[in-house]
C-alpha cells in the first residue's frame, strides 16, 4: 500500500480556515454559534463530503464525518478536535486535529485501504471557554459529563442562552439527545 499524505493541500486549507476570523491575521477568533463560526462549519462539512464522508451534526453542533468500513456494525474509530476560537488565538489550535484528521481519512481513501471499522472524524462545538464561559461543551454533552438541564442554564455575557443562541444557528434538536448511546 502507497500512503501519501498531501501535505501542501493540508497546509493550504489550515490557511483558507485561519481567514475565517473576527481577528485580523495572524490571529484566529472564532467564537461559537457567530456567522464567522458557521460559515467555518459549513466550509468544513464541504471538504467532508467532496472526500464522500457520510456527515450529520447533533443537536449541540458536534460535527460526525463517518468513512464507513466494511463492517459498519464494529465501533467506530474516532479522531479530532474543534475549529472554534477564543479570541487572538494561533492557526493550528484544534483545527490540525481536525484537518490532519480528514487529510489522514482521505489519504487513507487514496492509497486504497479500506477499514474494517468505520472511521470519524470529530468535530466538537465550543471547545473553547468564550462564549458561555465553560470549555469542553460539545464533548461534555456527548460524554455525560454535563447534563442537558445544566446546558440550558449556561447564558451568554449578553444574557443569550444557549439554547436560543443555537436555535438561531440552526441547532433545533434535543440536549438530551447528545450523549452517545451505550457502545457507540
Amino acid at each position: 500500500m502507497n500512503f501519501n499524505v498531501a501535505g501542501d493541500r493540508l497546509v493550504n486549507e489550515i490557511e483558507e480556515l485561519a481567514l475565517m476570523s473576527d481577528a485580523e491575521a495572524p490571529a484566529v477568533t472564532r467564537v461559537v454559534f457567530t456567522p464567522t463560526d458557521l460559515k467555518a462549519r459549513e466550509w468544513l462539512i464541504a471538504r467532508c463530503e467532496k472526500a464522500g464522508l457520510a456527515v450529520r451534526q447533533d443537536a449541540i453542533g458536534n460535527i460526525f464525518a463517518r468513512w464507513t468500513g466494511f463492517q459498519p456494525s464494529a465501533p467506530a474509530v474516532g479522531t479530532g478536535s474543534h475549529i472554534d476560537a477564543i479570541p487572538n488565538a494561533g492557526k493550528y489550535d484544534g483545527v490540525v486535529g481536525v484537518l490532519g484528521g480528514l487529510e489522514a481519512i482521505r489519504s487513507l481513501q487514496a492509497s486504497g485501504f479500506r477499514p474494517k471499522h468505520s472511521i470519524e472524524l470529530l468535530v466538537f462545538t465550543s471547545e473553547e471557554p468564550t462564549r458561555f464561559g465553560i470549555g469542553c461543551l460539545g464533548s461534555r454533552l456527548l460524554s455525560r459529563t454535563i447534563t442537558a438541564a445544566s446546558a440550558r442554564k449556561l447564558v451568554d455575557k449578553e444574557g443569550v442562552s444557549l439554547e436560543e443562541v443555537r436555535r438561531d444557528a440552526g441547532f433545533k434538536g434535543q440536549l438530551e439527545d447528545v450523549p452517545l448511546p451505550d457502545g457507540y
